[in-house]
This record gives C-alpha cells, structure tokens and sequence, in this order.
C-alpha cells in the first residue's frame, strides 16, 4: 500500500467526515486518495488560514476533530494567525501537510515547519520513514484530543509515494486509546466547604463559563441557582446560557450592565461554574468586591483573574459537582430567596437600555438600532456568529434573545477570522446563522464569499460598516491624535457579495437593515448586508475603556 493511500484510510477511520483546505503541490496524492472514500467531504476554500479557521468553526460546532489539508512552506506559513487562535480557543484539530524534499534547504519553498509551528502554539508530527505513517495519523488525532489544540502532520514528498505495509480495514483509530475527558468526582472535603460558603451567603451569583454550556452542566447550575436565589451571570464565551431566567444578569464583566455592576457588588459569594475567572470576566477584579469565590473547574487549579485563588476551589466536573452542592444542600434545608425579588426582577428588566444619544448622520445608522434589529427579526433557531474589536460590543449588549446555537470568536482578537469560522460552524450544525464582524475585519477574508456561494449555507452575514478601524479610531480621538487616520472607504460590499453569487445589500436606514433581514428569511443560501453605521456612536465598553464614562 502506498503511503498516501494509507495515511487517507487511516484519516477515515479516525471518523474524518470533512475536510477544509486548498490544494498545492504537497497533497496532491493524499487530496486524491481521501477524495474516493465514500461520504468525505472536501471543502475548497479561497485562503490557508480561512481552511484552519474553518476546521476550528467545525469542531466547534460537532465536538469532534476538525480537519485541515494545506501545502507546505507557503502555504503553511499562511496558518499563523488561526493556528494562535484555535490553541487559545482550546479547538482540536489535524493539519495535513508536506514538506519539501529531504536536504534540499534551497528549494524556495522550504521553511523550518517545526519551528514555526511551535512558534505558533501548535504540536507538530513528521513521518520520517514509510512504516511510521499510519502510526503518525493516530499520534495526530491521539494528542489534538488530549492536548485541545492543532497538531499539524507533516508527511514529506519523498515518503508519500512509498509503499508500506498499512493495516486497511483492521487499523485501530485513537479513541481506543482515549475516550474522552474522564468525569472527575469532586472530592468531599472541598464540597463540604463550599456548602459552608454558600450556606452563610445572603446573596450569590451563579457564574457559567465554556465549561458549563453543555446540557446536563446546564441543568444542574440552574437548580442549584434556584435553591440558593442566586443571580445567573455568564462568561462573554457562554453568553445567553439559561438567558430565559428572569434572574439571568447577563455577561459579567466589561460588558456588564451598569445595574448588574451595582447588584454584583453586593454578591457575597461567586460559584464559578467552568468559568475562567479572567481578567474580563472580573473586570480587571473590580467586580465582586464583597464575595467569596467557589470555583468548579476540571484543571487541577486555575488562578483567578484578580490574581488570587478561589476560597474554595472544586477540581470536579461541572454537572456532577453542581448536582452534588445542590443535593447537599438540600439535606441541610438551604433554600433562600437571596437575589430572587420582585425589586431585582424589575431592575433587570431593561437593564440593558443604553440611554446615551449620539448625532447620527444622513445615510448611516445607529449601531445599537441595528442589532436591536436583527435580535428582534431572526427567530431564536438562527444561531450567532460574532467577533472582537469595537463592533461586536454591540450584539454582546443589545442582543438578548436566547439562541441554543452561538459561537464568540475572540482568542487573539479574531479579527478576519469571523467568516471562515461561520461558514465550518454552518457546515456542522446545517441550521441558519447571522454573523455579524466589522468592514476591516470582513476584508480581510472577504475571498470566502465564494467558498460561503458553493456550499450555499443559510448564512446572513452582516457588515457593520463605518468605513474605519472602529476600535482604533475611538483610540486615536480619546487621546487627542486624529482618528481619521484610521478611516478607510469601503465598496458596496452588497454588490460585491453579488458579484461572488450571493444575494447582496446596502443599507444606510433602520428599513433597509429589516427589508434585508425578510430577503434572508424568505429566500436560500447566503446574504451579505452591509449596514451603513455612524463612527458617532461608542460602544459602552469602549466609552468605559478610552473616555472614563461610568455607563
């Protein structure tokens, strides 16, 4: 059997279903080889880091191993950016590549791809001898599981066409050596101080991470929440979790509410559920200044954002050590009512209102309009896409709707990364999404227009348009230097979605934004709106962040 035959079967039975990448020189035998195998689908794509981008959306949105096929050299060298942002994101994924001919350095497009790879956070596996191959595929799938991050599996074209003795059908994948993250019981001993803590608060925040998205995590934290009245607060990653609470606060951090600030201050006890603890999710460890922390987390420990450690971490899984405080609790008859009042309801209601007016040009619109917008006309089945920088501060606070299906792309900023993760994400849950990013960032990857046209995803994506470099521009005039600086003039990225094959529209009025929703809705595949928005109006956090505003 020839190498690169071999190395596609091993690709199958690992449970590869799709494959996103562009094909070079490198691949050429495996691209063929994988392509004859029954149910494999290969997504073509426009640009190498939108294929990495793409595997991460995927295996974000499937839970299993996204898969990425690039050419050597150049081509390898264009994943930096999206092999940074799926290790921080934690993403497991198998890169398959080549590499030039052995000792021939002079080749141009030889690079030292272990180096740049771990310069890049990724794991890196190379075949060095034909027998190695199939072994190499299971090393590959074996550590992005264990290790939740890319490993990149360099086969190099002197060993591709080589034959070796590959096990066909009776090759013996990865998940017969790891299963999965094991379900860590809590021990007793913490879980009997952690009910001590809460036992004695008064009014408790039930704060959800990444970790606690799950269903089962889900469940448990909101009856152990009921039980004690605490306030449901989230990560910006696991925003709108149990958002359907009448008691849910929303995301904790720089993007709180004024009002969940103010409650937040008088919590005096934190049950971080699969939550990091960040610097953002504490607001750099201004939020909470009253509380004592109970931390469940799988890590064997985790520091706090604030520099500090819980009063009382949990190494345990999040629904069986949240089921398991709720049941012991319940043995001692705990059950408050703590933030669970009429007053706080009401508080709530609304509490997202951003009363702050702005002077709003002719032809473009106010940002905070628009996503109301959006929120409002998209049922609750659409999932969301949304980025960084200053425009996604805007869904983050004015999007309220609960959607089961969401995904924030923010490690290492994420900006040009929002489209490529949408479409793999697309690709895994085949449900309609809205993605919503920025001009600068959307032009950054605008190419993926036509990958999005051929696979003819239900996707709207929304460019919130104000023709400059939003975040940097509120930089530039908080410190007195010239923000058009950051300006720069954008086409009609309507008609350019056209000229890709999707549908396509400008819109400079809050009409024009719902029209173009009710074309999306009422019609198939993608469309592009492009929404004319005034660089007047600040994101709350960025008023916060640059210009000292206590909103």
């Amino acid at each position: 059997m020839k190498v690169y035959d071999a190395v596609a079967n091993a690709f199958v039975k690992e449970g590869t279903s799709t494959v996103f990448g562009l094909l070079g020189d490198g691949q050429l035998t495996w691209w063929s080889s994988i392509a004859k195998h029954p149910g494999i689908q290969i997504v073509d794509v426009r640009e190498e880091g939108a294929a990495l981008a793409m595997a991460d959306g995927w295996a974000r949105g499937t839970g299993k191993i996204g898969v990425c096929s690039v050419t050597h050299g150049p081509g390898l060298a264009r994943l930096s950016l999206s092999l940074v942002a799926a290790k921080r994101g934690r993403t497991p994924i198998v890169v398959h590549t080549s590499k030039t001919a052995f000792n021939n350095e002079r080749n141009n497009q030889f690079l030292d791809q272990e180096k740049f790879v771990s310069a890049a956070n990724g794991g890196y596996i190379e075949v060095l001898k034909p027998d190695f191959a199939e072994e190499a595929v299971r090393q590959a799938f074996y550590r992005a599981r264990l290790e939740s991050r890319p490993i990149v599996l360099c086969i190099p074209q002197d060993i591709q066409g080589k034959e070796c003795d590959g096990a066909g059908d009776e090759y013996q994948p990865s998940a017969t050596m790891f299963t999965g993250q094991q379900r860590i019981r809590p021990d007793l001993d913490r879980l009997h101080a952690a009910v001590r803590i809460i036992a004695e608060s008064k009014k408790p925040v039930v704060l959800l991470g990444r970790g606690a998205m799950a269903p089962e995590p889900k469940q448990a934290a909101d009856r152990l929440a009921k039980r004690i009245g605490a306030l449901i607060a989230t990560t910006l990653i696991a925003k709108g979790v149990l958002g359907e609470s009448e008691y849910h606060a929303g995301i904790s951090g720089l993007f709180s509410t004024r009002t969940a600030m103010k409650l937040f201050e008088e919590a005096d006890c934190v049950i971080a559920i699969g939550a990091a603890l960040n610097e953002h999710t504490l607001a750099g460890g201004y939020l909470y200044p009253n509380a004592r922390f109970v931390h469940i987390d799988i890590a064997p420990h985790v520091m706090m954002g604030n520099d500090r450690g819980a009063d009382c971490y949990i190494q345990g899984d999040a629904a069986l050590t949240a089921q398991e405080l709720d049941e012991m609790l319940a043995q001692k008859g705990v059950a408050k009512e703590g933030f669970r009042t009429a007053a706080v309801r009401n508080a709530l209601r609304g509490a997202d209102r951003d009363p702050a007016e702005f002077e709003i040009e002719p032809g473009v619109v106010d940002t905070r309009e628009v996503v109301k917008i959006i929120d409002e006309k998209l049922p609750s089945n659409v999932g969301l896409v949304t980025g960084s920088a200053h425009n996604f501060a805007f869904p983050a606070f004015h999007m309220k709707k609960p959607r089961a299906l969401q995904l924030t792309v923010n490690r290492f900023t994420g900006v040009g990364q929002v489209l490529a993760n949408a479409i793999g994400y697309g690709v895994a849950i085949k449900g309609p999404l809205v993605a919503i990013e920025g001009d600068g960032s959307a032009l950054q990857n605008i190419q993926e227009l036509d990958t999005l046209r051929r696979l003819g995803l239900k996707l709207l994506y929304v460019i919130i348009n104000d023709e400059s470099y939003g975040a940097e521009y509120h930089k530039m005039k908080a410190s007195g230097r010239d923000a058009n600086l950051t300006v720069v003039p954008t086409p009609d990225l309507g008609a350019v979605a056209r000229a890709f094959g999707c549908r396509g529209r400008l819109a400079r009025t809050l009409e024009e934004v719902a029209a173009g929703i009710d074309e999306f809705l009422a019609g198939d595949g993608p469309l592009v709106l492009d929404v004319r928005v005034s660089r007047n109006v600040i994101s709350i956090p960025s008023r916060r962040l640059y210009f000292g505003q206590d909103v």
